[in-house]
């Protein structure tokens, strides 16, 4: 009977190792998911298949950057493929298909003039203005080179560049007027460019990195116009 207790513990204490094992080789949810084909051994060591980033929006140029409100908070979200380059693991390939959403609160006032560029300024005190807003929406293709450690608590850092369309953009605000709070919103149309390019830069460990993107070219087409660039930092989130 004792032989019996004695094996049953070990093979107790064996198994819990086991599944505290598998579970640290999980770097986030649907780590076993296999899409519609069965798995290959590799596809059980691939990483940030699903980002999310959080991020405080701004930008460099004209009135910037670190001029906007705190609450200038954007989203994107992407579906990337992990291509190995080697059986090591620790260099590989990103592509995949993302959208974004970059939403700047700004305490200056956007405005089209008739010759259609895009211009700003800073309300005068006798305004009712309540919040003014710029909004861009992107899709896009992420391209990334990813360099990390071995193991289950992997460091890493990924280098990328974005190329896409913003279908979407606009300027909206909110004013007071005879005691009501009333909204205006312009959408953009000619005033700017639909395709853009972007580079950014992820360093952390495991699911969680620190998120940089940058956006070299000016976001508006017209010449005349004020001329920002967008720059992106937060946090970034691999699902699996």
């Amino acid at each position: 009977m004792r032989l019996v207790i004695i094996f049953l513990f070990i093979c107790f204490v064996s198994t819990a190792q086991g599944e505290k094992k598998q579970t640290q080789e999980r770097p986030g949810l649907f780590w076993y998911f296999s899409g519609l084909r069965p798995f290959k051994d590799t596809d059980r060591k691939k990483y940030d298949r699903v980002i999310v980033d959080l991020t405080y929006n701004d930008w460099i140029g004209e009135n910037g950057p670190f001029n906007n409100n705190w609450n200038s908070i954007g989203v994107a979200a992407s579906l990337n493929k992990d291509i190995l380059l080697e059986r090591s693991e620790n260099i590989t390939l990103g592509i995949g298909l993302g959208y974004g959403y970059l939403n700047h609160r700004t305490p200056r006032l956007f405005y089209v003039t008739p010759f259609e560029s895009v211009q700003s300024q800073v309300p005068v005190s006798t305004d009712s203005i309540i919040s003014s807003f710029f909004t861009v929406h992107q899709f896009y293709i992420p391209l990334e080179l990813r360099f990390r450690s071995k193991g289950w608590k992997h460091k890493k850092i990924i280098l990328g560049a974005r190329l896409g369309i913003q279908p979407f953009m606009n300027i909206s605000s909110y004013r007071t007027f005879e005691g009501q709070v009333e909204y205006s919103e312009v959408k953009l149309k000619e005033e700017y460019n639909w395709f853009y390019f972007s580079t950014y830069i992820r360093c952390g460990f495991r699911n969680w990195s620190l998120f940089c993107a940058y956006q070299p070219l000016s976001i508006f087409s017209n010449n005349q116009s004020m001329e920002i660039h967008p720059l992106q930092m937060g946090v970034s989130l691999s699902l699996f």
